[in-house]
């Protein structure tokens, strides 16, 4: 076993410290970047899954828009008819004066 003045444990304790220090230094970015890497793979997943789920979305809503639904459901659940010649009027709108 080694005795150590108290001069010579200071200086191998300060050494340790500061080669402990380094070393997380060194170490601590690479930890960060996977880390990061991880998180940025995690968040690419619910990306693609919220596009499957907007591409879904729009496919249901124009089939719920599509007129060769809304019609019969007019029809039939509203009641609604194909209106009489005299019972349509056309609004023409006048564009406002362009400026400039």
């Amino acid at each position: 076993m080694v005795r150590l003045t108290p001069r010579e444990f200071r200086v191998v304790a300060l050494v340790t410290i500061l080669f402990g220090f380094s070393a997380l230094t060194y170490v601590w970015p690479n930890v960060q970047m996977v880390l990061l890497a991880y998180e940025f793979q995690t968040q690419q997943k619910v990306h693609r899954t919220l596009l499957s789920e907007n591409e879904i979305l729009k496919l249901e809503r124009e089939s719920l828009t599509a007129l060769d639904r809304i019609a019969p459901l007019a029809k039939k659940e509203l009641g609604m008819r194909t209106p009489r010649p005299g019972q349509v009027v056309t609004v023409f709108l006048k564009s406002p004066p362009k400026s400039g």
